[in-house]
C-alpha cells in the first residue's frame, strides 16, 4: 500500500512538471528580460542610495571633544545628528517602497504572462497593494536578522528567510491571480502550512537544482562565465514559476487554465 502511494505521489508530481512544461512559449524570453530588469534596477538604486549615504556620513564631522564646544555648538550638532538619522530612516523607507513599486509592475507583468492573465490597471494597482502588505514584512525580517542575529549565524538565517519567502510568494501570487482578492494572503498560508507534505518534495528539488546551478556556474572559468550563469538562474526561476502556479492551482483544487 505504501509502495502504491509513493507511485501515485510521484506519477502526480510528473504530470504536474509536464503540464507545466507545455505551457512554456516565448513568453519566457520576455520575463527574463523583464526579471532581469528588475534585479538591475533594485541594485542600481539600493547602491545609489548607500553611495548618497555614505557621502553624508562623510560630511558629517564628529569632533573628538564634544564637552569642549559648548552648549549651543553641542546642541546643533545633536540637532545634525538627528536629522541625519531622519533622513536615513526615510530614504530607507522611500527606497524600500520604490523597489515594491517597481516588483508590482514588472513582476505582476511577469506573474501574468505566466498565468496567461490579462494585465490592467485595476490588476498592476492591486497587485501593488498587495505587496505592500506582503513584502514589507519579509524585509523588516531581513533587517531585523542582520541587526540581532550572531554574524556567522545570519547567513543562514538570510537563507532560510529568502527560501520561506519563495515558497510562500509563489503560492501567494498564484491565488491572488486566480482570486483577485487582498484576502488570499490568509488563503497562501494556510494552503501552504495545511498541505505543506504536498510542497515539500517539490520544493525540495526546486533548491537543490537551483543549488547545483550555482555551484556548476562557480566552477566555470572563463569570459562572461557568471553572466552566462545569471541568464540560466532568470531561465530557471521562470521555468519554476510555471511549475509553481501549476503545482498550486493542483493543491487548491483550481483547475488551471490551458
Amino acid at each position: 500500500m505504501k509502495k502504491s502511494q509513493k507511485f501515485n505521489f510521484l506519477d502526480w508530481n510528473n504530470k504536474i512538471l509536464l503540464d507545466s512544461l507545455r505551457k512554456i512559449d516565448l513568453n519566457i524570453i520576455w520575463m527574463v528580460i523583464l526579471d532581469a530588469v528588475f534585479y538591475f534596477l533594485s541594485g542600481y538604486l539600493f547602491i545609489f542610495w548607500l553611495q548618497r549615504i555614505q557621502e553624508k556620513m562623510a560630511a558629517f564631522n564628529l569632533p573628538q571633544d564634544v564637552i569642549s564646544l559648548g552648549y549651543e555648538k553641542t546642541q546643533q550638532l545633536v540637532s545634525e545628528a538627528k536629522s541625519f538619522y531622519y533622513l536615513l530612516i526615510f530614504s530607507f523607507i522611500l527606497l524600500l517602497i520604490t523597489i515594491i513599486f517597481l516588483a508590482s509592475i514588472i513582476k505582476g507583468i511577469i506573474w501574468a504572462k505566466t498565468t496567461k492573465t490579462k494585465i490592467t490597471f485595476a490588476f498592476i494597482s492591486k497587485f501593488l497593494v498587495l505587496n505592500l502588505m506582503w513584502m514589507p514584512f519579509w524585509f523588516a525580517l531581513i533587517i531585523l536578522i542582520s541587526i540581532f542575529v550572531e554574524p556567522a549565524l545570519a547567513p543562514s538565517f538570510m537563507l532560510a528567510s529568502i527560501i520561506l519567502a519563495l515558497y510562500f510568494t509563489n503560492t501567494l501570487y498564484t491565488i491572488f491571480i486566480e482570486t483577485k482578492s487582498l484576502k488570499s494572503i490568509f488563503g497562501a498560508l494556510k494552503l501552504n502550512f495545511a498541505r505543506i507534505h504536498l510542497f515539500l518534495l517539490p520544493y525540495t528539488i526546486i533548491f537543490l537544482l537551483f543549488y547545483i546551478i550555482v555551484m556548476a556556474g562557480n566552477l566555470l572559468n572563463f569570459n562572461y562565465s557568471q553572466f552566462i550563469v545569471g541568464i540560466a538562474v532568470l531561465f530557471y526561476a521562470a521555468a519554476v514559476r510555471y511549475y509553481a502556479s501549476t503545482l498550486v492551482l493542483e493543491i487548491k483544487g483550481i483547475k488551471p487554465k490551458v
